[in-house]
């Protein structure tokens, strides 16, 4: 079992922030219903922009137990969030001998 397992997310409500180091999402049930954008600022790497809400589903990695985990990316389907998974996170191939 590798350490970091891919995780999917139900279709769910998200922020869409554009910051100053590019884009992050955010779950919109750990920022609140009705933010202003200074409210996203513990939530990003960057400063934010701006933002807008959006629905999909998100994919990342994630340590079971652990707090290590990649960011969040968010896509219409989730298929395309797989689709991802699969592609920036191949599974390891490497046989035991």
């Amino acid at each position: 079992m590798a350490f970091m397992q891919r995780q999917i997310t139900q279709k769910s409500k998200w922020f869409q922030v554009e910051t100053s180091q590019g884009t992050d999402f955010i779950p919109a049930d750990i920022a609140g219903t009705n933010p202003a954008i200074e409210d996203l600022t513990d939530y990003c790497e960057g400063i934010p922009v701006s933002f807008e809400v959006i629905e999909g589903y998100g994919a990342r990695l994630s340590a079971p137990g652990y707090m290590d985990c990649t960011e969040w990316t968010v896509f219409e389907t989730e298929k395309e969030a797989q689709d991802y998974l699969e592609e920036m996170y191949p599974d390891d191939e490497e046989e035991e001998n």
